[in-house]
């Protein structure tokens, strides 16, 4: 067995930890996707190598023409002894881009999805993390693969063989001690004789018996090359967070959970519910899985849960822990009532009030900038006194994860309402908040949920703590009324101390891509210097709010960007309805074209496209899939590329082989799958056009702009 079990992660650390004992240098190398979840991940398990003293490199990657390069130099020292892949290398078979010595160990912690097969049940070096689903889901499979890759003499050598082994047995060990070619070619010879001999000296019924075996046979292999070619043709999904991995990897080596490593774990696995990886039910489990853990690691911290009533509750009821795989009995919505408090829900043993240890609501000026603040830090007379000053008990400070009741306004804790419901997808879509009868009901909307014009346009910060209780009730009391009735959400927020405003998991994922990015809007803000590169900055905000704060505002700029291009692209009718798929191609001329080379950037473009047009669209054409296509900038290409994504959105019908097969089944995309990454592959071999296809994200390719035609042409005919 050459994946590693939900309940034996820390196995395949151990084998790391055990090389890295005899190597005085960095014996681990941490190849780490670009993307939040993969950030969170790594936070999590260099934590763990430097209390083991574990010395290692990390290299960040986008492709994996990346990894290759990478491979002829770094992983050729003799000296590593390790390489740990961080939500890459699954769907790939690993020796293909990496070089496999004898002492060479490599873990593989990925939620792409399917697996290569050849990394779960061929590598005996190769060590991939599995979720439960390949233990549990891929039985039949892994039998099918054995048969094909293997060629099992039990079952797979034909009948005739099988009978023949015994009397050949002396003579192929004779030939295995000799030295002589040519001796040994006679003998071969001799035996191959002997068989055809005994062959036709078969009596008609044993040889009836024999031949219906072989057809037998036939048709078992073929079927399981049926169902290995239907398990790769299923389509791209994704599985576990690799950050819910390594913190269960954590806590089965005996490190407790922490408030940070908690915390990266559910940043990591909303980043998936936040670029839409993931169906209701696949977050619903992950917020019942995190739960607990919230709890253990902030016991005095309580849930504040709204009811429409209009008073809070609170609770801290244990749930079951991270490392179970519980099934879901009930569905997303249900998580979502019991959290709001609705009727029929069960109440919760009582905790203490969810008092604010502060105020939140004051002006957040810099700490640099607060002349009181400096004043009463300089009067401290030891660091002592200054700790009595800053946990008085008119001010605590408070450092706390909780759950809570989310709204899908983006970025609402960190400008106004106004500004993130207008910039939010899921409202501007809604309310087409770029036309003037859209902004009149969005002026409505403010109206009904008790707001003056005035405070919806203030910093939510400053909005008084009645205001903002209201603002959830009404919600979702009218909600429906505008097409919003699940503008509500379970989540997680976190406090960061005395004058720090709270982050939520989703705000801090948008900070976290944005500093990716944030080549593409560093410029825009002269006051915002970070000299880190966009990895490792967005790797620093993780535990450094300064430079947090610097990404959320990057996120504030680039969602301006993406739903201002997406509304003048609605605009200019430059999406075209075909017959089975949407399509747009950014232009060269685009104002902001060149934050869209980014696969992040083009998803969080493509998403609202999408869903502009399926609220708009006509029930044949709602949930079509999307294709878009954004400009590569210049530096980074010799020729004008094109990078290209397609996106299948979570409830499309797709219809494929062995349906009813239980590798077909996924804890957390459910039955979502996105098919275009091998659509993408025929087509573009078929039309001969120059394309690259070695991201991560199967769904996503580079091609030259003049083939995009013949290209396109070519995959409206082909789906």
């Amino acid at each position: 067995m050459v994946y590693v079990s939900s309940t034996h992660y820390e196995d395949a650390y151990q084998r790391i930890a055990d090389t890295a004992a005899t190597t005085a240098g960095a014996s681990v190398l941490l190849f780490v996707s670009m993307d939040a979840d993969a950030l969170c991940a790594l936070r999590i398990l260099t934590s763990l190598f430097k209390r083991d003293s574990i010395a290692h490199k990390i290299v960040p990657v986008s492709n994996y023409a990346e990894i290759t390069s990478m491979n002829q130099t770094l992983a050729q020292n003799q000296q590593i002894k390790s390489i740990v892949f961080l939500n890459c290398g699954a769907q790939t078979d690993v020796q293909d881009f990496v070089t496999l010595r004898d002492d060479l160990v490599v873990m593989v912690i990925d939620s792409h999805r399917p697996f290569n097969l050849y990394n779960v049940f061929w590598h005996e070096q190769v060590q991939c993390l599995d979720d439960g689903d390949v233990e549990k889901n891929m039985g039949e499979l892994r039998e099918a693969f054995e048969d094909i890759a293997f060629g099992d003499s039990s079952s797979g050598e034909d009948s005739d063989e099988s009978e023949d082994e015994g009397s050949d047995q002396d003579n192929e060990s004779r030939i295995g001690h000799k030295r002589g070619s040519s001796e040994m070619l006679g003998d071969l010879a001799k035996n191959d004789r002997q068989r055809r001999k005994r062959k036709t000296d078969l009596d008609p019924e044993s040889f009836m018996r024999m031949q219906q075996q072989k057809a037998e046979r036939r048709d078992a292999r073929a079927a399981h090359q049926q169902m290995i070619q239907a398990y790769y043709a299923q389509g791209s999904y994704y599985g576990q967070s690799c950050a819910i991995s390594t913190l269960m990897l954590a806590e089965q080596l005996g490190h407790p959970p922490s408030l940070d490593t908690v915390w990266w774990a559910v940043v990591g696995a909303t980043s998936q519910h936040v670029l839409q990886h993931i169906d209701s039910d696949g977050y619903a489990e992950v917020v019942r899985r995190m739960r607990d853990l919230v709890r253990r690691v902030c016991p005095t911290a309580s849930t504040t849960r709204l009811n429409i009533d209009g008073n809070a509750r609170s609770s801290n009821t244990s749930e079951s822990a991270l490392g179970s795989s519980a099934t879901v009995t009930s569905s997303s919505q249900a998580l979502l009532d019991s959290q709001l408090g609705l009727p029929g829900q069960p109440d919760d043993p009582p905790q203490r009030e969810n008092i604010d240890p502060f105020n939140p609501y004051l002006e957040m000026i810099p700490e640099d900038e607060d002349e009181g603040y400096l004043r009463a830090r300089a009067g401290a007379a030891s660091n002592g006194e200054a700790g009595l000053l800053t946990s008085s008990k008119n001010i605590e400070q408070s450092v706390a994860i909780s759950e809570s009741t989310e709204l899908k306004f983006l970025l609402l804790r960190h400008w106004s309402l106004t500004n993130a419901m207008q910039y939010s997808p899921y409202v501007a879509t809604r309310l087409g908040t770029w036309s003037s009868k859209g902004r009149s009901r969005l002026d409505l909307l403010v109206a009904k949920l008790g707001l003056s014009r005035a405070e919806a346009q203030a910093p939510f910060l400053h909005l008084d703590p009645e205001l903002k209780l209201q603002l959830y009730r009404k919600m979702h009391a009218i909600g429906a009324d505008y097409n919003m009735a699940d503008s509500l959400y379970a989540g997680f927020v976190r406090d960061y101390g005395w004058r720090k405003s709270r982050v939520s998991a989703s705000d801090m994922v948008l900070a976290i891509l944005a500093l990716l990015q944030k080549d593409a809007w560093a410029g825009e803000y002269e006051s915002i210097h970070i000299s880190a590169s966009g990895f490792f900055a967005a790797y620093d905000s993780l535990s450094q709010f300064d430079i947090l704060r610097a990404g959320l505002h990057g996120a504030q700029h680039l969602q301006r960007l993406v739903v201002g291009q997406g509304i003048s692209m609605l605009e200019r009718q430059a999406v075209k309805t075909l017959r089975v798929f949407r399509l747009a191609i950014l232009g060269e001329l685009e104002s902001s074209s060149h934050v869209f080379g980014s696969p992040f950037a083009l998803r969080q473009l493509a998403l609202f496209l999408m869903q502009t047009l399926r609220e708009r669209s006509k029930s044949a054409h709602a949930r079509l899939p999307f294709i878009i296509a954004g400009p590569i900038a210049q530096e980074t290409s010799e020729v004008d590329k094109l990078m290209v994504l397609g996106i299948t959105p979570m409830d499309y019908p797709l219809v494929r082989p062995h349906m009813d097969a239980p590798f077909n089944r996924s804890t957390y995309a459910g039955e979502s799958r996105n098919h275009f990454g091998i659509v993408f592959e025929q087509v573009a071999s078929e039309v001969g056009a120059e394309a690259k296809q070695g991201f991560f994200d199967s769904s996503v390719m580079e091609i030259r702009r003049s083939d995009m035609s013949a290209f396109v042409d070519k995959l409206r005919r082909h789906l």
